[in-house]
């Protein structure tokens, strides 16, 4: 092959993994239907993978006009984003993505001029989530659980679903503001959203709520560089003592007190109730596996969370370094546990062929003196049928005919006699393995 025809050819090995700076390199150098055919795929599937690793492609008419000597800028290679797929190798799906370790940007203080927004203005996470939670059902003291999944992650009553968008939507913007994406967690990894206890004070052993509070089918996050935090608005409970009036539960300080006189004179009974208080939280998390981090901001009484926004951003900025490294930790552990458990599983085979071997090898003894005995009683057999021969041979005609005709039977009736194929039909300790 020419230099000339070597520079026509795509640098990577066709079916070996391509990262984003290759495939840059690579759509940037060559047409795209050299590069499809290299990797043995499609030039519409190919741009299908430029587009998930967020690599930009020559426009329509880039080749014509580099051929006539025209100019055709080239974009740089953006850096890549939460959920771009980072390594891609033909026949991984396109959801099926490398993950690298989360990387926090180098600390910085955020200037409160930074963090002004529009009111008016409404974060895409936010957008039409008020009429989907207002038509879900209410369940135990009032909470909305929606019909939908896919929604950004509030779970309040009534009466507080509108002041909690606008403070989830004021916190989303704010953040975008300071440089941060906030979003639905995207596939590129396993983004978990944490549990939580919704009481304002959670009692020391967990409580099994029935039945349970929504959940979304995926987290909210914000990115800081490319470290995610879970975020998770939710309105507090309290417990109190209550009073069952009228078919339901009834915080006794809210009863007036001329009827909780007459309630006292007549038969009622109370208990302790949770109820919820109408004042929020904010709680970030992690939603990587196997860290625990999180953060709670909680309002003394209601709204007082507007004004601590900023002060909030700043907090979930500088977790990001040490979130980035709890995941580092994780994984390394985690990647000791998976080589521990390899060499386990190594050490288990060794184990099970060594005992494979020893059965194989008590087996073939077991049937090699099988074979043994059965060449001793051969050789008696024919022994029998030797000297009865030589017997019946001196014997008078008539008798030697019966003689004669009764070895037939015998013979027929014993079978063939091959001392030796025992031996062939018999398997060593090897051919068993």
């Amino acid at each position: 092959m020419s230099p000339e025809e070597v520079s026509q050819q795509p640098s990577s090995s066709p079916g070996g993994p391509v990262s984003r700076e290759e495939m840059y390199a690579e759509v940037w150098r060559l047409p795209m239907t050299k590069i499809a055919d290299h990797h043995r795929v499609s030039s519409s599937f190919l741009a299908r993978v430029c587009t998930r690793m967020n690599v930009p492609r020559p426009p329509r008419g880039h080749w014509v006009k580099l051929e006539n000597g025209v100019p055709s800028p080239q974009p740089p290679l953006p850096e890549a984003g939460p959920g771009d797929l980072q390594v891609w190798r033909r026949g991984d799906a396109l959801g099926a993505v490398s993950r690298p370790v989360p990387k926090a940007p180098v600390p910085r203080k955020i200037k409160p001029e930074q963090l002004r927004i529009s009111r008016s203005r409404q974060h895409p996470v936010v957008v039409g989530a008020y009429e989907v939670f207002e038509q879900g059902r209410v369940i135990d003291q009032g909470f909305l659980k929606p019909g939908r999944q896919r929604l950004v992650d509030v779970v309040v009553t009534k009466p507080q679903l509108e002041p909690a968008l606008k403070l989830a939507n004021q916190l989303f913007l704010k953040l975008e503001a300071a440089g941060h994406r906030v979003m639905f967690a995207p596939s590129d990894r396993t983004y978990a959203r944490a549990s939580f206890d919704e009481h304002e004070h959670p009692p020391k052993k967990p409580r099994h709520r029935h039945p349970a509070l929504w959940s979304p089918s995926k987290p909210t996050v914000v990115f800081v560089g490319t470290v995610a935090i879970g975020l998770t608005l939710f309105e507090m409970t309290e417990e109190l003592e209550a009073r069952y009036i009228d078919g339901k539960y009834i915080p006794t300080s809210k009863i007036p007190s001329q009827q909780m006189r007459r309630l006292s004179s007549t038969w009622n009974w109370s208990t302790r109730m949770d109820f919820a208080t109408g004042r929020l939280c904010i709680r970030a998390f992690s939603p990587y596996p196997w860290t625990d981090w999180s953060q709670s901001w909680k309002e003394a009484k209601q709204g007082s969370l507007r004004g601590q926004l900023d002060e909030i951003v700043q907090q979930l900025t500088d977790a990001a370094p040490v979130i980035a490294r709890s995941v580092e930790e994780a994984e390394e552990q985690a990647r000791i546990r998976q080589q521990e458990w390899k060499e386990q599983m190594c050490r288990l085979e060794e184990r099970q062929q060594v005992r494979r071997q020893n059965e194989a090898r008590e087996q073939a003894r077991a049937d090699l003196l099988s074979a043994i005995k059965q060449w001793d009683d051969i050789k008696r057999i024919q022994a029998f049928f030797s000297d009865a021969e030589s017997s019946a041979s001196n014997l008078p005609e008539a008798e030697r005919c019966i003689a004669m005709d009764k070895l037939a039977q015998a013979r027929e009736l014993v079978g063939e006699l091959d001392p030796l194929q025992a031996l062939l039909e018999w398997k060593g300790p090897q051919e068993r393995l």
